[in-house]
């Protein structure tokens, strides 16, 4: 993983005492005046990032810690535990990593970096799912609510920060957990169809319609809802979404299995022709 990218939005204040003097002793908040302080904290800072950058975690996170035990007011000590947090992530230690930026949101809530933290908090949990967990078939995943979480998180970001510069980084990964999510939930609504649950195989599509809207412009997901309805004999409930389906896919693939199910109550107030295109009765 490439870490230059990363590191390099968050050098604007270092770099402003890269030229300065002072020590470059490991911090400890000694007698030193504030101003001394906040020199000597830049510059283990400064090594420290340099640690990061070139991969030596160890040395970099004893550096980093040094810095962070400072006090609040030295702006080094915020970042140096954001700096903490992203050796953990590059360590691939994600949910320690996330743990890290928390802490960081939690502390520095007008920071200039909260976005970044807010982001890397969202990309530490989809990181943290085990790999396996995206291969294996959907029935078999045994923890479907860290994805819940993770796509959560990312939720929380985008609406929180839609002109951060990671905003396309995190839509991409919020349309990967919504896959993931959107794969668990209609495998367990095909799961109670399976077993002539049809009533729980429409709460569980209703309810991911509801939570991932992106799955709202889904046909299939729609016709699997129009299927369950009428399994479970919700004449009202599927006319409704007979009605919902002709409005969002007029000219859908799953027209004709739509215009099958709902053969038995869009007579009501309308009519499919043969091609499963709803019309006006009369």
């Amino acid at each position: 993983m490439k870490m230059t990218r990363w590191l390099l939005p968050f050098l604007v204040v270092p770099m402003l005492l890269a030229g300065c003097g002072g020590t470059t002793k490991a911090v400890s908040g000694g007698s030193e005046g504030p101003a001394t302080l906040s020199r000597q904290s830049g510059s283990a800072y400064l090594r420290g990032l340099n640690e990061l950058r070139n991969g030596d975690y160890a040395k970099s996170m004893e550096t980093l810690q040094a810095v962070a035990r400072g006090p609040s007011y030295v702006r080094y000590t915020a970042l140096a535990r954001l700096r903490l947090a992203d050796a953990l992530f590059y360590q691939e230690q994600f949910d320690e990593a996330a743990e890290g930026y928390r802490g960081f949101i939690e502390l520095n809530a007008s920071d200039p970096n909260l976005h970044y933290a807010y982001f890397r908090l969202a990309e530490s949990r989809v990181r943290s799912i085990a790999g396996d967990f995206l291969l294996m078939p959907p029935s078999d995943r045994r923890d479907p609510q860290r994805v819940w979480a993770a796509l959560n998180l990312l939720d929380d970001f985008v609406g929180r920060f839609p002109n951060s510069p990671h905003i396309d980084e995190a839509l991409v990964l919020r349309a990967r957990m919504a896959r993931t999510v959107s794969s668990y939930e209609m495998e367990v609504a095909r799961f109670y169809m399976s077993r002539k649950k049809p009533a729980g195989a429409v709460n569980r599509i209703r309810r991911l319609m509801k939570t991932v809207p992106s799955v709202f412009r889904d046909e299939a997901t729609h016709l699997a809802l129009v299927e369950a309805l009428a399994a479970a004999k919700d004449g009202a409930g599927l006319e409704r979404q007979c009605q919902t389906y002709q409005e969002l896919f007029p000219a859908g693939r799953y027209r004709s299995k739509v215009s099958k199910a709902c053969a038995s109550v869009v007579g009501r107030t309308a009519q499919w022709n043969d091609t499963g295109i709803q019309t006006d009765g009369g």
